[in-house]
């Protein structure tokens, strides 16, 4: 299963401190019970202590709580719960006011709750720190080049520039965008290499070249059918990976798909010769099982 810091930051929900048990510990209960079975499979702490401690702290929607429950009794029904692509998508909501109101260096739950800012991209952003997550909404500014940075965003991954041992939320960032052709680089928004560019490794290079090491210049990623004399998955293009028989570079196969490898799978899943979904290694479901 497939899990985000976001979708984790989304679902802090408050516990209450009476005696019986609160709608919010009565959710928690049976999302964690759930997710016990799945870190079991993935020979992960299951005991949900981790679960629960990471679901504290913030609102609890009683409504979107129900239908997140229900559309997770539906998935573990019918088997697909601890495999399937992402969490219920009924769960998006269970936590956050939605006010949308929040400023920047504010306490969140959600995207939602904070407001937009003409400045760039808000987000409730998450570092997780003793134990716990600080989530506060996060102003990120795509950068030019030239521009002082903070990270990298790449697709949906954003590669911190300064120290991974943050103890805080940065209230405003700058992100070097590699769809914009730039990445953050020594603390500066600096070009990616063009094809026929030096460059040092791939990443140095425009996401549709990889970096040559024969010749230490960026080549454009190769199709299907096509050679991949390395044998390097970063010379295909994306969506294939390059056959270890052939050298040549292949289509990924979808769920249910033969594999003998874990590249050779959409999913980077491969457990008994046939491609299966999963994000059971995922670092989501990781902080949700403990270690």
């Amino acid at each position: 299963m497939k899990i985000s810091l976001g979708l984790l930051a989304g679902l802090a929900i408050t516990f209450s401190l009476g005696c019986g048990k609160s709608d919010a510990e009565k959710f928690a209960d049976s999302y964690c019970g759930e997710f016990a079975k799945c870190c079991a499979q993935a020979g992960l702490p299951s005991n949900g202590s981790v679960c629960r401690l990471l679901m504290s702290g913030g609102s609890y929607n009683s409504q979107a709580g129900n239908a997140c429950l229900a559309e997770m009794k539906s998935q573990v029904a019918a088997g697909t719960f601890c495999t399937s692509q992402g969490s219920p998508s009924a769960c998006d909501n269970v936590s956050g006011d939605g006010s949308g109101s929040k400023k920047p260096g504010e306490t969140c739950n959600i995207d939602s709750n904070c407001a937009p800012s003409s400045d760039g991209k808000v987000a409730c952003a998450s570092v997780y720190v003793n134990t716990a997550f600080i989530n506060k909404c996060q102003v990120q500014v795509a950068g030019k080049v030239g521009d002082a940075c903070d990270g990298t965003r790449d697709g949906d991954s954003i590669l911190p520039y300064s120290s991974i041992d943050a103890t805080d939320v940065a209230p405003r960032i700058v992100l070097c965008n590699t769809s914009d052709g730039i990445q953050c680089k020594s603390g500066t928004c600096t070009a990616l290499a063009a094809v026929g560019a030096s460059c040092g490794y791939t990443l140095d290079c425009l996401r549709s070249a990889f970096c040559n090491p024969s010749t230490d210049k960026c080549v454009v990623r190769v199709a299907a059918g096509n050679a991949c004399p390395s044998g390097d998955d970063d010379e295909c293009m994306d969506g294939n990976y390059c056959a270890s028989g052939t050298n040549q570079c292949a289509a990924k196969g979808a769920i249910g798909a033969a594999c003998t490898t874990a590249n050779m799978c959409q999913s980077s899943n491969c457990p008994t010769n046939k491609c299966e979904s999963n994000g059971l290694d995922n670092l989501g479901l990781a902080l949700l099982c403990g270690s």
